[in-house]
């Protein structure tokens, strides 16, 4: 069996397209991927579309015999069960280079026991899962409904008013701003710092928590981000000037809405629909340790039998304070940011749902240019005033790439979760596919591939999320 051959039967000159929409996949996953995790996606990738290809040839070998003779098997150049032998053996070798590199480099990074027996228990509780393993499934079935729909980019036409829909790189200031004008007694109020110099940033931040009455503490964050990152509440002038400091991206100050409850609610609307509707709604717990007057912090993240799961996330945050004993009864917050990947328990909060606040949400989607799809991520201090639809304050809005991120209930099986970000992901592509057809444009491919270049350099720069 010559080369010739082998890239015959490989189809290899087909693999430019099959990287292309490894990435295309990754970008509407929202997931963010190091330079040599995706060189390892790309090995694997080639490594199970070359083995489907032979695969193909070995199982079509009698058709190709009545209708292409001169492929490799029909023509004698290699036979039916060595091509078989390389399909499967193409197949298990990229599974087990994905799955043992990804898990050694995880779960054995060091050798200290506790932490590596964590990591290898997470992988029992599928809500851990790094997002190179859970989001795959999702990958292939958007791109099943990119050929549905008949555009990669569709999504990024559900909703004309955001930059890409909400895919990637959209301001959430730009945001803020519309919820501000249209809905402002729903909105925390916020601004974006401004300037090139550290300076000039420090003078933007104190205009703007002179002008909005900002007392500490506040919210900094970036302008651009997804999934918590570099969100941090400042309780001093040094804490903010630090982060000023650490990144020159473009930041957000916003007033601190206490709750202390929040929820996230996700919201869709057809553009022919006269009312919206609530997907889901997701319950954000915020752990909690509590002291015993002799345990450390370290200690007491290793009693709590789901924060131990995650517990290098919360030390990555608090190790200053690892070594340090809480006062029998003394609480500490293990997370201030709403979002699982920091730490915060997620439940489905649909229990919270009522005609009021559906009502409340369709008024304040409908009153924003060019919304249709996304999450609000609210924060209020009763659930009576949040069923009545009253006395809550908005503190983002993610747009298409968000999730119905109820589906991290621990409760919930993978299955279910699949469904739900399945179910999703099609109304994504179909409300984009009706604003297309109304003569809203997709955002240009390249142009999401930018700002999603632009975001994964950017955000190497954050703080670590409180």
């Amino acid at each position: 069996m010559n080369l010739k051959t082998l890239l015959t039967l490989g189809r290899t000159s087909n693999l430019p397209t099959v990287w292309s929409n490894m990435l295309a996949g990754a970008v509407l996953s929202g997931a963010v991927f190091g330079p040599r995790t995706f060189a390892l996606l790309l090995i694997c990738g080639s490594a199970f579309y070359e083995g489907g290809m032979f695969l193909n040839d070995a199982f079509d070998a009698e058709l190709d015999a009545r209708e292409r003779p001169g492929r490799p098997i029909p023509s004698g150049l290699v036979t039916r069960g060595a091509v078989f032998s390389l399909g499967f053996g193409l197949l298990g070798a990229g599974l087990a280079l994905f799955l043992g590199f990804q898990f050694f480099r995880r779960a054995f990074a060091n050798f200290d026991f506790r932490p590596t027996v964590n990591n290898i228990n997470r992988w029992r509780h599928w809500e851990f899962w790094p997002a190179w393993l859970f989001y795959p499934p999702v990958g292939i079935y958007c791109l099943w409904l990119a050929i549905k729909y008949r555009g990669l980019t569709v999504p990024t036409a559900a909703n004309p008013g955001i930059f890409s829909g909400g895919i990637v790189g959209e301001s959430k200031m730009a945001m803020l701003a519309e919820l501000t004008a249209t809905s402002p007694e729903f909105t925390a109020e916020a601004a974006l710092i401004s300037g090139d110099t550290f300076e000039t940033r420090r003078q933007s931040l104190e205009k703007h928590c002179a002008r909005l009455r900002l007392q500490f503490p506040f919210i900094l964050k970036p302008d651009v981000g997804q999934r918590g990152v570099g969100i941090k509440l400042i309780r001093t002038l040094e804490q903010a000037e630090n982060y000023l400091r650490q990144t020159s991206a473009p930041l957000v100050v916003q007033h601190y809405a206490p709750g202390p409850l929040e929820a996230g609610i996700f919201y869709y609307r057809f553009p022919h629909e006269a009312r919206g509707h609530i997907f889901a709604i997701t319950e954000k717990i915020f752990p909690v340790l509590t002291g015993d007057g002799s345990s450390t912090v370290a200690e007491l993240l290793q009693k709590d039998p789901r924060a131990k799961l995650i517990a290098q996330t919360y030390l990555k945050r608090f190790g200053a304070r690892a070594n340090e004993v809480l006062a029998p009864g003394e609480t500490f917050k293990l997370v201030e940011s709403g979002n699982h990947a920091q730490g915060c328990i997620f439940k489905d909060g649909m229990h919270l749902n009522s005609p009021a606040l559906t009502a409340r949400i369709d008024q304040i989607s409908r009153r924003l240019p060019g919304f249709f799809i996304g999450r609000y991520d609210i924060r209020f201090a009763s659930e009576e005033d949040l069923r009545a639809g009253k006395n809550f304050q908005i503190i983002e809005l993610n747009g298409a790439a968000s999730e119905a991120t109820s589906i991290y209930d621990a409760r919930n099986s993978l299955w279910s979760a699949y469904r739900t970000l399945f179910r999703q992901w099609e109304l994504v592509f179909a409300i984009g596919a009706e604003n297309r057809r109304r003569g809203s444009a997709p955002t240009k491919l390249l142009a999401v591939l930018k700002k999603w270049r632009e975001f994964s350099e950017m955000s190497a720069t954050y703080p670590v999320a409180d």
